[in-house]
């Protein structure tokens, strides 16, 4: 009869768990397992003394697996794995209060089968000669040493001398600052991390011969540039994979990973806030195939981030052309500016972006169609609202296969939302995170969930907003129909004429009181004026929450410094008269306007007919002009289209806290209204 599992442990798929890290009792000893166990993970208890007696339940078995990590050993044997024949991985980390010594001898007792070793939190410090550690592994076929979190410092190939299999070593988190590492030894290495330890310069892998280095890890290090990325690791042609997550360099310089001829995966996400730059052909390599930048503190791809140096949308992925996968999540993308959208033109071979957590409000449209091969998109953890015209977002894509729109707010789907061609290659959805609006709008949606063969990735978790499932929600067509026909019937035409008019008279308002006022504006028989008898310089537009800026920076720059003279409504204005009145005369008294735009001017009524009477009088006379102030970025769901066009057909001054952004930004102004 086959020995049952230890009521301490649980067992199952032929592997063995006991771990004591929330239990109250800590087993000291290692029981009896089923006789089919091969990976046994006893972790978090109590055994000070382990030798090969310790052992003895386990050596009827063919374990190949045995983890003994944070068990308080303080003590181990030098013939403690005698009796395990067939181990091929073994991972004693944590325990930190055992000699080097006896780690060292108990290495010899390990069979020719182990391939992976790990020594992880062992906090050997000070350290002593680590020589002839291994040297109980030359006989067998070691693969992987893992050393973290150690105080390895200084480091040596030499500890690892005739290890001929050894490819993986990490030796991560160990302290090791730059004059800690000699790679000499390491030939055949094809697997290194460094990650997390003190490293102010890129080291020089060339000089340890580590020619045949596959994949490296430098993140979350103190890498302060990458000026010498380029020559220290130029002699490593068989480079494929290499990660920088987390450093804190100010620059991407040109060509850093260009002569890497065999890199494919690049990872630089979490880059900190001093990264401000992205040289022209940072990113130049003809062989890389996946690209993660995201989680760098939201850096500004856009019009702004151009007009102030960051990088250069023309040249970014222009040099990356075999590209086939790109993550841009966590960062800010400006998809109504067209320079940007040009940027990704180069990336005809992508197959899967990435583009999460970007505050996006509108799915963009017209430009997914820039990647005929594209098979996965993610834009998961957006604002995302509902859309309709499908064709305009998916057009082009005829081999999307997977589509990530999950925590988003859209709350229901049309048969226009996607095309048939996207809904034949379609072969998952995840919607999950988003609130449907459990009404006859989902009709279409629910006929096609039931019919389907797209697979929708957690389809149980999908809620109605009033907190209810919705695979309990199941409306029919004629039941809707039902409800329309009805409350057509009780409204009826009249009550129909009268909304749609209310609303045409609400949505136009502005346009009315607009034509209203120039009719009435017309009988005033205003003058043009010449040009040497401007009473103001510039008329200011601007809305209440601005005035701040415009009281602090903007009249003490223009009047008191360079003696221009502005007309502010707040403190020019005839008291008494008529406001649109006060606007038209001050207006014709102004050789230019200046709109100090933000997201509070995009929402000010106000602001938006002083700016139509501009365009109005821009429209006429042919020497007047508008200059647009831009104060921040004005969000997307804020723009209109007389502010679109103003932005995107007049070059305009940004607003910024940099010292040569500043000075910058006041030459612009101050050439304009001169």
């Amino acid at each position: 009869m086959d020995m049952l599992c230890s009521a301490y442990c649980k067992c199952e798929h032929r592997s063995a768990t006991c771990d004591g890290s929330n239990k109250t009792v800590k087993l000291t000893y290692i029981p009896k397992f089923p006789s089919d166990i091969t990976k046994v993970v006893f972790i978090n208890n109590n055994i000070s003394n382990l030798s090969r007696s310790t052992l003895k339940n386990l050596s009827p078995l063919t374990i190949t697996n045995l983890d003994l990590k944070n068990n308080k050993i303080t003590i181990i044997h030098k013939d403690t794995f005698a009796d395990m024949k067939h181990l091929f991985k073994l991972d004693i980390s944590g325990n930190d209060q055992v000699r080097i010594e006896n780690v060292q001898n108990c290495l010899r007792s390990l069979p020719s089968t182990l391939h992976e070793l790990l020594l992880n939190h062992m906090l050997w410090h000070p350290l002593n000669n680590m020589n002839t550690m291994f040297d109980g592994l030359k006989k067998g076929q070691i693969r992987k040493i893992e050393l973290s979190h150690s105080y390895l410092k200084p480091f040596s190939g030499k500890w690892f001398a005739g290890l001929n299999s050894l490819t993986d070593i990490d030796i991560s988190w160990n302290s090791i600052g730059d004059k800690d590492l000699n790679f000499k030894g390491l030939n055949n290495l094809k697997w290194l991390s460094l990650i997390g330890n003190y490293l102010n310069y890129v080291p020089d892998f060339c000089t340890g011969d580590l020619y045949k280095l596959e994949t490296l890890l430098l993140s979350n290090t103190r890498l302060a540039h990458l000026i010498n990325l380029q020559n220290n690791t130029r002699c490593l042609r068989q480079l494929t994979t290499l990660h920088l997550n987390g450093i804190a360099v100010p620059i991407i310089p040109n060509n850093a990973f260009s002569e890497l001829e065999s890199l494919k995966v690049l990872e630089m996400t979490k880059m900190s806030t001093q990264l401000k730059k992205i040289l022209p052909l940072a990113f130049n390599s003809s062989s890389l195939s996946s690209l993660s930048y995201s989680k760098s503190d939201r850096f500004i791809f856009c019009k702004t981030g151009v007009q102030m140096g960051y990088f250069e949308p023309k040249t970014l992925f222009k040099f990356c052309p075999s590209l086939t996968m790109l993550d841009l999540s966590h960062n800010f993308i400006e998809f109504t500016n067209q320079e940007i959208r040009d940027m990704f033109s180069p990336l005809i071979n992508l197959r899967e972006i990435k583009l999460q957590y970007l505050d996006l409000v509108l799915m963009p449209r017209h430009f997914f169609h820039q990647f005929p091969r594209l098979q996965g998109i993610y834009l998961d953890h957006n604002m995302i609202l509902p859309w309709t015209n499908g064709k305009e977002i998916f057009q082009g894509l005829t081999n999307l296969t997977e589509l990530h729109i999950s925590s988003n707010r859209i709350g229901h789907f049309s048969s226009t939302s996607f095309p048939e061609n996207i809904l034949k290659t379609l072969k998952s959805i995840d919607l999950t995170g988003n609130q449907f609006s459990c009404t006859c709008k989902l009709t279409w949606f629910k006929h096609w969930m039931k019919n389907t063969k797209v697979k929708l990735l957690n389809e149980t978790y999908y809620n109605c907003d009033d907190r209810t499932k919705l695979q309990d929600y199941n409306p029919t067509y004629i039941a809707c129909s039902n409800i329309i026909f009805l409350i057509t019937v009780s409204v009826g035409g009249g009550v129909c004429f009268l909304l749609a008019a209310t609303i045409l008279v609400y949505s136009c308002r502005w346009r009315i009181r607009f034509h209203i006022y120039k009719i009435l504006s017309s009988s005033h028989y205003y003058q043009q004026i010449d040009g040497d008898d401007y009473r103001y310089s510039a008329y200011v537009i601007y809305c209440y929450e601005d005035f701040k800026w415009v009281k602090h920076e903007l009249i003490p720059k223009m009047e008191e410094k360079h003696g221009l003279h502005l007309c502010i409504p707040h403190r020019d204005f005839e008291l008494g008269k008529v406001f649109a009145d006060n606007i038209v005369e001050h207006m014709n008294l102004s050789k230019t306007v200046i709109t100090v735009l933000s997201n509070n001017f995009a929402k000010n009524e106000w602001c938006l007919f002083q700016l139509a009477v501009a365009r109005s009088k821009l429209s006429k006379d042919g020497t007047f002009s508008i200059f647009p102030v831009m104060l921040e970025e004005i969000d997307f769901k804020n723009m209109n289209s007389s502010l679109y066009s103003l932005i995107k057909l007049s070059s305009y001054a940004a607003w910024n806290f940099d010292e040569r952004g500043v000075e910058l930004f006041w030459e612009q102004v101050i050439n304009h209204v001169q």
